[in-house]
């Protein structure tokens, strides 16, 4: 037994040791083309055409003062970020070379990152256009705009607002969006949005300062076949991928909206699950997808709304709903919450039933037990997390 036990932790070492070297059955080349492709790619396939677009309203912008905003809108991995900062960084490498676009100044934010209110929205790009730290709490509005205007005298300003519609949902929201399209200054926005129905939530006077929506249509799995092929040219070794593994990331990720990224990212976790061995084979791709559903999961609890996060917080804690009811009511009490009555609660955790995000089961224990409706929760360690993190920051924002 002993021998065996160090047999196995010899090959342990060995494999560990392997590992941090590389070299024998390693499959990825460059990791950097993952994480960071716009550092290698010089390109963008398929969005050629909203390149040009936006590169001329740029330069009318630049070489002409004419002021412009639109909106990238289209469904999550169709290449509007990527689209938004590979303009950013064209521009700043043609400053080299065109003194016109010397003084031009770019801030990207993205607004659910910063928190999505107003105030992080507006403080973060002021400290991003004028270099300066500024207060994030206890200040006007209006002061962060005047801020920007003062530093940004005799020069331009390109904004670019990333998942724009969380700003956007938030009151006050529509504020923010006004006082940039309008303010007093040579200032051009660029918003970013996943939420095809974000011009509904936007107030008339800001839909008549807002200019041309750039729509970006889903990739199809031709497209994107093309797409991880060049992430796998750049990325990995020859030899360690072949042409059906790309064939089918693509075709899953076709399936669902023609998501670019969700691709790139899985063809990445396969190659990394694959090291070692030297090629990738279904079976990676396969775990991979498991593992990018889980974490898809974690991103679907953490959008959903406060009183749906304390619903779901309290079907873990609970084995069945009317138990769930009553811990929610406390969770309501702790979070300063006014509790929803029981009817709309249960209708709440129907829902996140209809999301898989948990499970009833209905338990007919006879004429005297009655019927219960019993809860079963999967990974409640990742979820508990996820909420924990979620309701905080929620709450202290509304704070």
């Amino acid at each position: 037994m002993k021998t065996k036990i160090t047999e196995e932790t010899k090959e342990n070492s060995v494999a560990i040791r392997e590992a941090l070297k590389g070299g024998i059955g390693e499959v990825i080349k460059n990791p950097r083309v993952f994480i960071d492709p716009l550092s290698v790619f010089k390109e963008i396939p398929f969005r050629e055409e909203i390149l040009r677009e936006v590169a001329i309203a740029v330069r009318y912008f630049v070489k002409n003062n004419v002021k412009f905003s639109t909106l990238f809108l289209g469904l999550t991995g169709t290449g509007k970020t990527f689209v938004a900062t590979y303009m950013l960084n064209e521009i700043e490498e043609v400053k080299s070379e065109d003194p016109d676009y010397k003084g031009v100044v770019q801030a990207y934010v993205n607004c659910r990152e910063v928190g999505g209110t107003p105030q992080a929205v507006l403080s973060a790009l002021t400290e991003k256009l004028t270099y300066i730290d500024v207060p994030k709490h206890g200040i006007n509005l209006g002061e962060y705009i005047e801020k920007i205007k003062e530093k940004l005298r005799g020069k331009k300003a390109l904004v670019y607002l990333d998942e724009v519609d969380t700003l956007i949902k938030r009151r006050g929201g529509d504020i923010v969006l006004y006082q940039l399209l309008r303010v007093d200054a040579d200032v051009s926005v660029i918003m970013i949005s996943n939420d095809i129905n974000i011009r509904d939530y936007m107030e008339p006077r800001v839909l008549s300062s807002l200019g041309p929506t750039i729509f970006f249509k889903p990739y199809d799995a031709e497209q994107l076949k093309y797409i991880l092929s060049i992430y796998a040219e750049y990325g990995l070794y020859k030899g360690s991928y072949n042409d059906e593994i790309l064939s089918y990331i693509a075709a899953i990720s076709a399936r669902e909206h023609g998501d670019a990224r969700k691709a790139v990212n899985l063809l990445f976790r396969a190659a990394q699950l694959a090291s070692g061995e030297g090629i990738i084979r279904k079976e990676h791709v396969d775990r991979a997808i498991i593992e990018y559903e889980q974490e898809r999961l974690i991103e679907a609890i953490k959008a959903l709304p406060f009183h749906y996060k304390l619903a779901l917080m309290a079907a873990v804690r609970a084995e069945d709903v009317v138990s769930a009811h009553k811990v929610y009511s406390d969770l309501c009490s702790q979070y300063k919450q006014k509790p929803l009555s029981y009817r709309r609660f249960s209708d709440i955790i129907s829902e996140l039933d209809m999301f898989g995000i948990i499970k009833v089961k209905i338990v007919n224990r006879g004429r005297a037990g009655g019927i219960r409706k019993t809860i079963e929760v999967a990974d409640k360690e990742k979820i508990v997390k996820a909420l924990e993190e979620a309701m905080q920051l929620e709450y202290d924002e509304e704070v």
